[in-house]
């Protein structure tokens, strides 16, 4: 009877498999780390020394690309030197592995013996249905000292299943396992010179090495530009020997163009800063690589470039070919990417981590505050060390060592003076600096005419947009600081929300005695809109005239559409881009409206209704905060 041929052809994947939790243990100062779940983008923060490299080298034998060993006596924990000696079998690495779309039915057809395709109707008869798998099945993989991984399964709780209840083979699980579970690629050095290269000279070093299994051996240039020629479809041994015949060069010329177009390609795809075009030149045996700004239009050689552009050129051709490449539906393990580049640089790389997020997993580690996504706290895992210097991973942005909260602090604008003086006041979490500016002159107008502001008890803390909220959240509820967050009532206020919801509140009730205030912007102000942002509390017709003396424009209300969003700026950026060809940018507006804010000194001044929504606003952000502002007889 025919047997299913075990192939990764053969399988119809989704998004892949993907590493949800793991654990290292008995590997250099990790004694044990504790299950640490991942998403498919996760940060490890914290201080050099504290064990990154440690813990992302003993994941990276779990099930290495290229394949590697566990040494007792390079890797067992030097503080248990005597304990070596038992080394072998002790587990060094475990990880669970969730299943997508069809791979668990998949498995299962490969695990029971059946043939893919009966070769007669008889034959078809003969074949049983196939077993379902269990709900919340999932893969279990383990290495220990002296042994190749092992793979199981496993049910929703991280039990091991009895293969003889679903009449499965180890063997077979084991075999298919070692096919399609993702590899883990780690890398640690983007290092590339540019410089000129040899391909003879590299074709008899890669050789020398043992061949193509073996190019990890090489330099980090050499192999560099192997991965170059790989991702251009260029094959060494082939194009050494074309220089032999002028047919051989004639031909090697369109092999370099069509080389040289490729790569551009891929660059501008994760450089978003300026178009780069990048020429391969060879010369005889010499290869050069030329970089030309499509605004100079002029190349200069690779090795003249900043450091940081050659980090990102050496970085952007190593992770296509990981994730485009060989190495697709992979774990990617990076060490300190990025630290080369500028902000921008680094905001950039971050978005490019999200697209790759897709489709492979991507751990990586950092001590940059500018590395931090804001948007995602989620993703954050603090690395500290304990009193004998042993790694310690914490879930969140919070962590009781100086260094570590250096890091998060610093993405979140907060000097160790200002997050003191927060952690003993009521906090409330704005969206951003403008939404503070507003409701600080409204609030002012109403205390001065008798009336309800916001309470001096509460400190406005602002965030950088909606997205950026949830971290900012995330920092005060694991500071257990009374605090709270205020948010538009649109989509992504909603989203950020459901992020803090998400979040460890009931631990935080229990020990702080109260819940983190989540107010949304409508509800609270009692404009009468399905979309509501700060301009909202204003009348429509006031935030309109400040956008017509912004841009000279003579646009009015029944110019603005009336479906979709009922906020005021996104109606006013819809009439603008189509009537104007033009985006609404809200600081234009802002000198505008501070030029009015400039003008207002009683409520009398204030665009009429405005005083009644802000004073709303105040009363419910105070009681939220139990402040009782008493307003004067």
């Amino acid at each position: 009877m025919s047997q299913y041929h075990l192939s990764k052809s053969n399988l119809e994947w989704g998004d892949g498999m993907r590493l949800t939790r793991f654990r290292i243990s008995n590997y250099r100062n990790v004694i044990d780390s504790g299950w640490i779940e991942t998403t498919k983008v996760t940060a490890f923060v914290g201080q050099n020394e504290a064990g990154k490299s440690n813990l992302f080298e003993g994941l990276y034998g779990l099930n290495s690309y290229v394949d590697t060993n566990y040494d007792p006596d390079e890797d067992w924990p030097v503080d248990d030197w005597k304990g070596k000696k038992n080394s072998k079998g002790s587990i060094v690495s475990q990880g669970y592995f969730a299943f997508e779309d069809e791979e668990a039915e998949a498995l299962f057809e490969y695990a029971d013996d059946r043939p893919i395709e009966p070769e007669n109707d008889e034959e078809a008869e003969e074949v049983p249905a196939a077993a379902t798998p269990p709900d919340g099945i999932q893969l279990y993989a383990r290495r220990k000292y002296g042994y190749k991984t092992e793979f199981f399964l496993a049910n929703e709780a991280g039990e091991l299943v009895d293969l003889g209840d679903l009449n499965l083979s180890q063997d077979k699980i084991t075999e298919w396992a070692e096919e399609c579970v993702p590899r883990f690629v780690l890398i640690q050095d983007y290092e590339f010179s540019g410089a000129q290269v040899e391909l003879n000279e590299l074709k008899s070093r890669r050789d020398n090495a043992g061949g193509a299994a073996q190019v990890h051996k090489l330099s980090i240039d050499d192999q560099t530009i192997l991965i170059v020629l790989d991702l251009a479809e260029i094959e060494l041994d082939d194009f050494v020997a074309k220089a032999q015949s002028a047919e051989g060069r004639t031909l090697r010329q369109f092999d370099k163009r069509a080389a040289s177009a490729y790569l551009t390609q891929q660059f501008q795809a994760l450089w978003k800063q300026k178009k780069v075009k990048f020429e391969i030149d060879v010369d005889g045996p010499t290869l050069n690589i030329f970089a030309e700004d499509e605004a100079i239009g002029f190349p200069v050689r690779l090795n003249r470039r900043s450091t940081g552009f050659r980090w990102y050129v050496s970085f952007a051709w190593k992770f296509t070919h990981a994730s485009k490449g060989d190495f697709q539906d992979c774990v990617l393990l990076l060490e300190e990417p990025g630290i080369h580049l500028h902000h921008s640089g680094q905001q950039d790389l971050l978005r490019v981590f999200e697209d790759l997020s897709a489709t492979n997993t991507v751990l990586y580690t950092t001590h940059l505050s500018s590395m931090v996504d804001k948007a995602n706290p989620e993703r954050v895992r603090i690395v500290e060390t304990d009193a004998d210097h042993h790694l310690k991973v914490r879930h969140g942005v919070v962590s009781s060592q100086s260094a570590p909260m250096a890091v998060i602090e610093s993405a979140l604008g907060l000097t160790s003076d200002l997050s003191g003086m927060l952690g003993n006041r009521k906090v409330l979490i704005v969206e951003g600096g403008t939404d503070a500016l507003i409701l600080s002159k409204l609030s002012g107008l109403l205390t001065t005419a008798g009336k309800v502001g916001l309470s001096d008890h509460i400190y406005m803390w602002p965030a950088q947009t909606s997205t950026k909220v949830p971290m900012y959240a995330a920092f005060a509820i694991g500071q257990r600081w009374d605090a709270g967050v205020l948010l538009d009532t649109d989509e992504a206020g909603h989203y950020a929300a459901d992020q803090i919801k998400g979040m460890d509140l009931k631990a935080y009730a229990e020990e702080t005695g109260q819940d983190f205030r989540v107010l949304m912007l409508g509800a609270a102000s009692g404009v009468k809109k399905t979309d509501v942002a700060i301009e909202d509390i204003f009348p429509e017709k006031w935030f309109l005239d400040c956008v017509n003396r912004a841009y000279g424009l003579a646009l009015k209300l029944e110019d603005l559409p009336k479906d979709g969003s009922s906020l005021i700026a996104k109606r006013i950026e819809t009439a603008l881009k189509e009537r104007h060809a033009r985006s609404l940018k809200k600081k234009d507006v802002l000198k505008e409206m501070l030029s009015d804010f400039d003008s207002w000194n009683t409520l009398a001044d204030l665009p009429k209704g405005t005083a009644a929504n802000a004073e709303r606003l105040f009363k419910k952000i105070n009681a939220a905060f139990g402040v009782d502002e008493v307003e004067p007889q």
